[in-house]
């Protein structure tokens, strides 16, 4: 058959030909010149063999989303190292000069009345790892009578180094001091925070168990080992019963039985309607002991007890005289008075035969 096309129209035609674009009999023309024509043929590999070249515009295209990419990633990562920065610096804040409201768990203090009519308060950290700043005492406004102490806790660095603190108070309309939320003076009387929390869990009611196990957690009945708890509120009398696990020889606990009747007294003062509380033992025999402290018995006791608290300690603020215990849960000052009065008669031996 006679080859129609020249070797011209073959050349054009072979970049379609080589991308597969030609018709079925452009293909076979091709194909039959291409047998005839070395040239051609030669043309032909060399067209089929050859890589293929971006345009100019692709290729500038190309290297404009590579840089734009590139950008791209500088800017995340620009933004990844500012948002960790102002965090560290939010964090070196908050640790540094920021800080706390003041925890008294970490504080100490003493407060001096040598000086008629005046408070010396002097404020401590006893731990290393903290210090105070922005310390302030600010007078709530009469008929309250109320001072706060406060400060922000941080840590200690080249700008806060250290967290004591003293303030001297005028005693004329003040009625309390505040450390923080953490009471320490009322009335004339230093306020333990062990009194306070104790204070602050009173309840109305015996039969309150979760109330009542929180208060017996700030006493020290645990000076005398672990016990558990007994409640009897079913009748009167109302009691509680503490049962101890420690043997325990009675008339041997030495300053553990004068700071036993100490927290009986504060919790029969501080529970409404308790009318006794029993911590009951068992000696080296087994054999089993008590020391009960009942409402009745502590009420016909307070005008001994208290005289002998007001005698040895003349020169403070005399402890107030009531008819009955539940009286001193009226304040803390009160609370706190009868506490350390409790301590003298059991050390001075007051209810040492009582079993």
């Amino acid at each position: 058959m006679k080859n129609d096309l020249t070797c011209g129209v073959v050349r054009d035609l072979l970049p379609s030909y080589v991308e597969g674009l030609t018709s079925p009999e452009s293909n076979t023309a091709v194909e039959r010149h291409l047998s005839e024509c070395p040239d051609c043929a030669q043309l032909r590999t060399a067209l089929a063999g050859a890589p293929e070249q971006a345009a100019p515009e692709d290729s500038k295209e190309v290297d404009y989303l590579k840089k734009v990419k590139r950008r791209g990633w500088r800017r995340v990562a620009a933004a990844v190292a500012v948002t960790v920065l102002l965090f560290a610096v939010g964090v070196a804040a908050k640790l540094f000069v920021i800080g706390t409201p003041i925890q008294t768990q970490g504080m100490s203090w003493t407060i001096n009345t040598d000086v008629p009519g005046q408070l010396d308060i002097q404020v401590y950290a006893i731990w290393s790892g903290t210090a105070c700043r922005q310390w302030e005492t600010e007078q709530e406004p009469e008929p309250e009578g109320i001072v706060r102490i406060t400060c922000r806790q941080v840590l200690p660095s080249p700008i806060s180094n250290y967290g004591d603190y003293r303030a001297v108070l005028s005693t004329e309309g003040i009625n309390a001091v505040y450390l923080g939320d953490q009471l320490i003076w009322q009335g004339g009387v230093e306020i333990s925070p062990q009194i306070d929390r104790v204070y602050q869990a009173q309840t109305p009611y015996a039969g309150d168990a979760s109330t009542v196990g929180r208060m017996l957690n700030a006493l020290r009945f645990d000076t005398c080992g672990s016990y558990t708890m007994a409640l009897h509120t079913s009748s009167a009398p109302y009691r509680l019963t503490l049962n101890f696990s420690v043997p325990q020889t009675s008339g041997k606990m030495g300053d553990s039985e004068a700071g036993l009747y100490q927290d009986m007294a504060a919790v029969l003062a501080i529970i409404g309607n308790l009318d006794e509380i029993e911590c009951a033992f068992l000696d080296e025999n087994s054999q089993p002991w008590s020391r009960v402290l009942t409402v009745e018995e502590l009420n016909q006791d307070l005008p001994r007890i208290i005289a002998d608290y007001n005698e040895r300690f003349s020169h403070g603020k005399p402890c107030p005289l009531y008819d009955d215990v539940k009286d001193y849960a009226g304040s803390c000052a009160d609370l706190e008075q009868l506490y350390d009065a409790m301590w003298w008669a059991g050390e001075g031996g007051f209810y040492a035969e009582t079993e």
